[in-house]
């Protein structure tokens, strides 16, 4: 069916794939939640045949439990996932000949952010900015060596902002134009990335969702995401938010609901009556919140409020006319119309109350009115329990909401009105996760409000690392020590409440950025905060009331803001700083490794394969793993500890003990990271008596390091397994797992479950997963002396695979599952895995 139609605007064709035709001939597909519909466009476009075609429109409308793709237009990574990726395409330009070479790019945009670096628009001085520059010179280079050398890239140069923000204000375009033959298609901007937060662009209109590093490479080299289509709920919002209630209670509202609700796998659609009252940035910190409880992602369909923060922060309003043209073209443009939700949620904004967190879990919360109530025992000579220490505005998440802030720094020039101070015993922090909110708290004249309180800008990370508590007072120290005082902190972050923050405070809450300032103008959180005086000034009683600021007021403010702002932050943006430009790079295609860098080292794991049958002979285990061996346990995260393989390479690069830094911060560095794996010092290798990253070579009888052992076997041409419990690569995702097992020279893992995710990425790698079925390493009474021999002349999905374990007298014979779960699966096996085979289609 030919769908392709077109309009034109100023007098400027633009071509598209007009869905109307397919949606207005079923009135089930007319009634398609827009999110769907989203989906819908983007496998009609891709499909290949008229069979395909009809099938794709069949699963829609029916809403099929079967197979569909999702085709990002764009992907974001920063660099923490994104150096890693790229060093992976320059090592793909190692492994082809010279004429390929320029065939190796992004087959879909990719924007690399260099988010997590000092700027000089922040409060580091230049010598702060050139000493980052010096110990991340190397990432740099790179970095700037990829913009030349790769089509499809674009960098985004340290100390821009952090990458969300500067996605949601400046890189997203909502529509994606693409140049065929000399026509102009449109189609909607889909986009994944590898941070959660990337789950805010849906606040926008824009579908996409966090991926993992490995499959974010994946789609780098061209491959969708395949997925079931999904079951959609529609969330109702009805009614307004009323006074003292900000967007950060109605996103922990609304989070708590759905984690009870089961939202695991699905599709969240806002509609209703109260989406009017939500600004934009109300909806972006709702989206962000949607790996919490496990959706998808949570989709805000585009209508006027969003073509208004586009033109507000772009300023192109042309190009906001061609979005809502081409999506009221598409029955895409929010509507009051009602859709069929595969279930619905009905949420009253006027009944939502203030929300407190802690003060041990996220998950706990406090009811405001019962502060009043907590205990006091223990008092020193200025300090007893339930006193504030910390005070911390931080967070990309609530601070990229104007309103929040905005509100927040009315409070506190409402306080300063009054004679109001902070408790002198608090320290105090501010940390926006963006230049935009330092600028706008300027123009509108209120940052100096949050200054004169203590909230100084103290960074623009993403993360509380910027509250700086490794150096509290040391009087306060000792009285919290000497008292054994229950004292608290303050903070707007969502974040583990007893891990990441200062160990000598055993209560930290966190709550809205205005809800900061009041408490720490009162210094204690034992408070009747609606009725208890916060302040006497001149004999007049200071209430909440009064320091309270109305929706109006804020709103007030918030029409001050306009376009040059944005477009004042973002004119320079690919420029970078003088620093980065003063870099200077050779341009070439391939990239001059150099052999000395502890950053930067190639990944070589990319060769042109063949494999039809397993010839695996003899091959040693190189580790007995328990049960839940989580991708922690297998790459390692922190500091890079003494005396470990990591750390003997770079020892012998001349690097001192102090300079090791940690594993995250030379993920671009294979060499390295090949070293760590399995390095952790809380991974049992049931083949040796003590915990870390040990082994037994039974030929020598001597313990040594995994890396070590694998490296000999590696001379010795022997091949290697490792064989695990269940669970097997549970835990957050992480590319170094998969790849680093890869490089160890591993080819078969067997276990007797795997993670999904992590069965996946070593899929991606090309090395064999193999489960148990009715036997484990206890029943097998596997000591790791044993040999492993698998003879396969066919390599089916989901089949039985015999192996032979040699004992030291006896050969036994068991069944094992080939967790090879389909026939695609398999291709992507006999070539290597899915990475060596995306390379060879490109190529």
């Amino acid at each position: 069916m030919d769908i392709i139609n077109n309009f034109e605007i100023e007098n400027e064709k633009f071509y598209f794939y007009d869905i109307s035709k397919v949606i207005n001939s079923s009135k089930k597909l007319k009634k398609l939640p827009i999110v769907l519909k989203v989906l819908l466009e983007a496998n009609l476009r891709k499909s290949k045949d008229s069979i395909e075609f009809n099938k794709i429109v069949n699963i829609f409308t029916n809403r099929m439990n079967s197979q569909i793709g999702f085709y990002p237009s764009r992907i974001i990574m920063q660099d923490f996932t994104g150096i890693p990726a790229i060093v992976d395409l320059a090592s793909m330009r190692d492994s082809v000949n010279e004429k390929e070479r320029n065939k190796i790019n992004p087959q879909i945009m990719l924007d690399l952010v260099l988010d997590q670096s000092l700027s000089l628009n922040g409060n580091h001085s230049k010598i702060d900015i050139e000493k980052e520059y010096e110990v991340n010179y190397e990432k740099y280079e790179f970095a700037k060596w990829s913009e030349n050398a790769f089509s499809n890239l674009r960098i985004i140069p340290p100390g821009s902002g952090v990458y969300h923000q500067v996605n949601l204000e400046y890189l997203s375009t909502i529509l994606h134009i693409e140049n065929k033959d000399g026509k102009f298609f449109l189609y909607p901007e889909t986009i994944v990335g590898t941070d959660f937060q990337t789950s805010m662009m849906n606040s926008l209109g824009v579908l996409g969702w966090s991926v993992n590093a490995i499959e974010a490479e994946e789609i780098i080299l061209g491959l969708p995401v395949s997925l079931n289509l999904p079951k959609v709920v529609g969330i109702n919002i009805n009614g307004e938010l009323k006074e003292g209630i900000t967007s950060s209670d109605l996103v922990s509202t609304l989070t708590k609901r759905l984690k009870k609700y089961d939202a695991s796998g699905k599709l969240i659609e806002f509609y209703g009556e109260g989406l009017k009252y939500l600004t934009l940035e109300d909806r972006m910190t709702i989206a962000n919140m949607a790996p919490e409880y496990n959706a998808i992602c949570t989709f805000f369909a585009i209508d006027d409020k969003t073509i208004s923060y586009f033109n507000k922060t772009r300023e192109n309003e042309d190009f906001s006319k061609i979005i809502k043209t081409y999506l009221e073209k598409q029955e895409l443009f929010y509507t009051s119309e009602e859709l069929d939700y595969d279930e619905i949620l009905e949420l009253d904004l006027t009944l939502l109350e203030p929300i407190i967190k802690g003060p041990k879990r996220l998950q706990d919360r406090v009811d405001i009115n019962s502060l009043k109530d907590l205990i006091v025992m223990n008092k020193s000579k200025e300090l007893k329990d339930t006193d504030i220490v910390l005070a911390s505005i931080t967070s990309c998440i609530s601070n990229s909401n104007p309103y929040l802030l905005i509100h927040a720094a009315l409070v506190a020039k409402k306080a300063l009105s009054y004679g109001l101070k902070v408790n002198k015993n608090i320290k105090t922090s501010f940390s926006p996760g963006s230049l935009i909110v330092k600028e706008y708290l300027e123009k509108l004249d209120l940052l100096q409000y949050l200054e004169k309180l203590g909230f100084n800008i103290t960074g623009y990370e993403c993360n509380t690392n910027s509250m700086n508590v490794s150096n509290l007072d040391v009087n306060i120290e000792t009285q919290i020590k000497e008292s054994n005082l229950n004292i608290c902190s303050l903070i707007t972050e969502e974040i583990d409440l007893e891990d990441k923050l200062y160990n000598l405070i055993k209560s930290n809450y966190l709550m809205s950025p205005s809800l900061v300032i009041i408490f720490s103008l009162i210094g204690n959180m034992k408070f009747d905060i609606y009725n208890n005086v916060i302040g006497v000034i001149d004999d007049k009683d200071i209430y909440l009331k009064d320091l309270w600021p109305t929706s109006k007021e804020v709103g007030g403010y918030l029409q001050k803001l306009d376009n040059t702002l944005y477009k004042d932050i973002y004119k320079e943006i690919f420029k970078g700083n003088e620093f980065w430009r003063k870099l200077i790079v050779e341009k070439n295609d391939v990239y001059k490794w150099n052999s000395n860098s502890t950053y930067i080292q190639p990944t070589q794991i990319f060769e042109e394969v063949s494999i039809k049958k397993i010839e695996i002979k003899d091959a040693e285990i190189l580790a007995l793993l328990d049960d839940d061996i989580t991708s922690e346990h297998i790459s390692p995260f922190g500091q890079i500890p003494l005396y470990s393989p990591a750390a003997k390479y770079l020892e012998n690069r001349g690097l001192k003990s102090f300079e090791y830094g940690s594993f995250e911060n030379r993920h671009g560095n294979a060499e390295l990271m090949k070293r760590a794996t399995f390095d952790n010092i809380r991974l049992k290798n049931l083949m040796v008596s003590k915990e870390g990253g040990y082994t037994k070579d039974y030929n020598s009888g001597e313990i040594l390091s995994i890396f070590d052992k694998s490296q000999k076997s590696k001379k010795e041409n022997k091949d290697l397994v490792i064989i695990a419990g269940s669970n097997y690569g549970s835990g957050k995702s992480r590319n170094w797992a998969a790849k680093g097992t890869k490089l160890l020279g591993i080819k078969v893992v067997i276990a007797k479950s795997f993670n999904q995710s992590h069965r996946r990425e070593l899929l991606s790698l090309g090395i064999l997963p193999l489960e148990f079925i009715d036997d484990d390493i206890n029943s097998l009474k596997l000591k790791g002396y044993e040999r492993i021999t698998i003879l396969l002349n066919e390599i089916k999905a989901s089949s039985k695979v015999v192996i032979t374990i040699h004992k030291k007298d006896i050969d036994v014979e068991i069944d094992l599952l080939c967790r090879l779960d389909n026939d695609l699966e398999v291709k992507y096996y006999n070539n290597g895995g899915v990475l060596n085979y995306l390379l060879q289609g490109i190529k």
